[in-house]
């Protein structure tokens, strides 16, 4: 479904953040793709998403490929259309409008059948169903997050890129995140892609893990030879 190959990125012309990286997400997956602070994971998330040029950054070398379809140089928001949502850490959202009204922003992407859309996150998230008047910067920092995983569902992804949604949460916040995961995946066949630095429960729902350092692939394994002294290794290299 998405290929990445050899690809390099560069911040400003100078700053070297990935270095020959190939990664690939088979459709139906759910990738984990792990390492430390620095190790060029959003790096990877925002090259394929198409949001680099924002933060003077450029892919130097490499290919990504969605669906057959060049990524390279494509616009974000023709990147949305083909159907790949990039949920941001930050908890990016408008926080002086409604849970609604964040919500119906997100589907301008694909405006039809926003409404049945609509009521298929209320069901995944149901307060948000409840509390859809309350001004989203009034959220805590777990209801955030699930808003802005529910914003990228209106959007009607096939490839969801989820940026360290446990960044900042209680482990119960953390819990419910990726339980809410798991059944999109089981129940609508997506597609997803979590970075993180390293979660166990993100590794009992993965298909394939890769974990990134210094830049590049340290490790591409299957979920079940990925344990806690084998990352401790890559993260302290």
């Amino acid at each position: 479904m998405l290929e990445v190959s050899d690809v390099s990125v560069r911040y400003d012309g100078a700053i070297a953040a990935l270095q020959d990286v190939s990664f690939a997400v088979r459709e139906g997956g759910v990738v984990a793709l792990l390492g430390p602070n620095g190790a060029g994971k959003t790096t990877l998330l925002k090259a394929v998403a198409g949001m680099l040029p924002f933060e003077l950054g450029e892919v130097t070398e490499g290919r990504i490929r969605f669906e057959s379809a060049e990524l390279l140089g494509a616009h974000p928001a023709a990147i949305a259309r083909r159907g790949i949502a990039l949920v941001q850490d930050g908890r990016q959202c408008f926080r002086n409008l409604s849970i609604d009204d964040n919500l119906r922003a997100a589907s301008f992407v694909h405006p039809k059948n926003a409404a049945t859309r609509l009521d298929m996150v209320f069901g995944y998230f149901p307060f948000l169903g409840e509390m859809r008047q309350r001004q989203a910067g009034l959220l805590s920092g777990g209801q955030l997050q699930m808003l802005v995983i529910a914003m990228a569902l209106m959007g009607s992804p096939r490839l969801l890129l989820l940026d360290e949604p446990s960044l900042g949460l209680s482990p119960v916040m953390v819990q419910a995140v990726f339980d809410v995961v798991e059944r999109m995946h089981r129940d609508l066949g997506m597609t997803v892609v979590v970075a993180e630095q390293t979660v166990p429960r993100l590794l009992k729902i993965a298909t394939d893990v890769y974990v990134l350092s210094r830049g590049g692939v340290a490790m591409h394994a299957a979920p079940a030879e990925v344990d806690e002294a084998a990352l401790q290794r890559v993260y302290l290299s």
